[in-house]
């Protein structure tokens, strides 16, 4: 309330002392009556004073009062205060810049501990495995323990006191064989156990796989192989024979499962296969959330009974052993199948962020076509929830389409997007642009399979 009229009593007293130093004015005192002088006692004493000199004068009263022009003050006033609000203005928008920042690290802080809880759950229910497994270790070896002793008992009353040395000898033998048999047995307890918990987890994928099919009444056409299937077991081919290196020998897979190596020095691992074609991507349910961190999706997650990503370690190893086409199937929720096909595909190293490195022509000729909405993002690198590495400078393509992918700034297609139960539209859900638009599919997989010598492509 009393804040303006001190501003301006302020201001006012400011522009009198400026008026007052730029005159150059002194204030006077007012002159005081002088008194009748009083009669002299003696004239000496008077005389003597009459010599003293007389050093005070006469303060000369101004004629003219001072002069203050206040309109240039006023002028002056008036621009160094729309410096300030300007300043002001300046400092609110940096304020305002710096307020959008901080909410989307929280938002990207928000991602990165989901990703973190869910790594966390699945780090324990693997130890809870692991705790289990080394229970039933102990148990077996607790056992062995008690034949072995039984052994030695045994064998205390058959060899005499005086064929000692001859029964220490063959004890240090039987203990020998018997620490190497319980070492097997344990090894042997982990892989099965191992092996039971994944063909439970697939059992329980067929099942409600099957219900969904069932009672979805999804069939497949005669002309073309079931696209979405589980299998009833997992095992790969037998020992004594060699491993292949990709599903062109998928006569020799289980139920669609086959177990492959690329080279006789790394390491094996399984894929999905339909036909020639090895399985890369497959996404049918809302069963598996795909909006995860990237080392998710640098090792890989599912299922190959059913929704599942391959994952980016396994995909550079096969796309960089031999040349690769792609190809895409997708169903939207109105039953209409699609396809989209290019010519050549691979990706680069963790080292290179992943990027989609080869990209080969789109096939019109596979019908019905779904449309080319994957070469905008050719040359992009991978990107999650939790690395950015899109081309867009002001955003997370992928907390944005909270999914993954290869995004450019920032998508024409989101098929590792979020996935709906129901047709919506929005660029969060499983979407290809000049398919579907935005709108949200049903079915979509991802398959890869190895280029003949002889063709053109592989030529070039």
């Amino acid at each position: 309330m009393m804040r303006p009229q001190l501003a301006a009593m302020a201001i006012v007293m400011v522009l009198a002392v400026i008026c007052g130093f730029g005159t150059g004015s002194v204030l006077e005192v007012p002159g005081v009556t002088q008194a009748p002088p009083l009669p002299p006692r003696n004239l000496r004493s008077n005389q003597t004073r009459s010599r003293m000199p007389n050093n005070f004068r006469s303060i000369a009263t101004p004629t003219s009062a001072p002069r203050c022009d206040y309109k240039e003050l006023m002028t002056n006033l008036h621009d160094r205060v729309g410096i300030l609000v300007t300043l002001d203005e300046d400092q609110r928008h940096r304020l305002e810049v710096i307020d959008k920042k901080l909410d989307q690290l929280v938002e990207s802080s928000s991602a990165r501990m989901e990703s973190m809880k869910a790594q966390q759950l699945d780090f324990l229910q693997r130890l809870d495995s692991f705790e289990h497994i080394q229970r039933l270790s102990r148990n077996t070896l607790d056992e062995l323990k008690d034949i072995s002793r039984t052994v030695r008992d045994v064998s205390q009353e058959q060899y005499p006191s005086s064929g000692v040395g001859t029964f220490n000898e063959s004890n240090l033998n039987l203990s020998s064989r018997l620490d190497a048999l319980a070492t097997l047995l344990a090894s042997t307890a982990l892989s099965v156990r191992s092996v039971q918990v994944e063909v439970a987890n697939l059992s329980r994928a067929i099942r409600r796989q099957s219900r969904l099919i069932q009672g979805k009444g999804f069939r497949s056409t005669p002309s073309q192989q079931p696209i979405f299937y589980g299998p009833t077991g997992l095992n790969g081919p037998t020992a004594t024979r060699q491993l292949p290196s990709s599903c062109s020998y998928s006569f020799l897979a289980n139920h669609g499962i086959l177990k492959v190596q690329l080279t006789p020095e790394s390491e094996s691992f399984y894929v999905s296969c339909d036909e020639d074609w090895t399985v890369i991507l497959s996404r049918t349910s809302d069963d598996v959330n795909f909006e995860r961190g990237w080392l998710d999706y640098r090792d890989g997650f599912g299922n190959l009974a059913g929704d599942f990503f391959i994952g980016l370690n396994k995909l550079h190893a096969l796309t960089s052993s031999a040349l690769h086409e792609l190809r895409i199937v997708m169903e939207d929720f109105s039953g209409n199948v699609a396809y989209a096909g290019y010519s050549l595909f691979a990706i680069g190293s963790e080292k290179e962020l992943y990027p989609l490195v080869l990209l080969g022509k789109f096939q019109d000729s596979l019908t019905p076509s779904a449309g080319d909405s994957l070469s905008y993002h050719a040359g992009a690198k991978f990107s999650t929830v939790d690395q950015d590495n899109d081309n867009c400078l002001e955003c997370n393509c992928a907390l944005r389409h909270k999914g993954a992918g290869w995004f450019n700034n920032c998508a024409k297609s989101n098929l590792f997007g979020e996935y709906t139960t129901q047709n919506q539209a929005g660029e969060t859900g499983i979407w290809w642009d000049t398919f579907s638009g935005q709108n949200s599919l049903k079915r979509v997989r991802w398959m890869i399979r190895p280029i003949s010598e002889g063709t053109d492509d592989a030529r070039r």
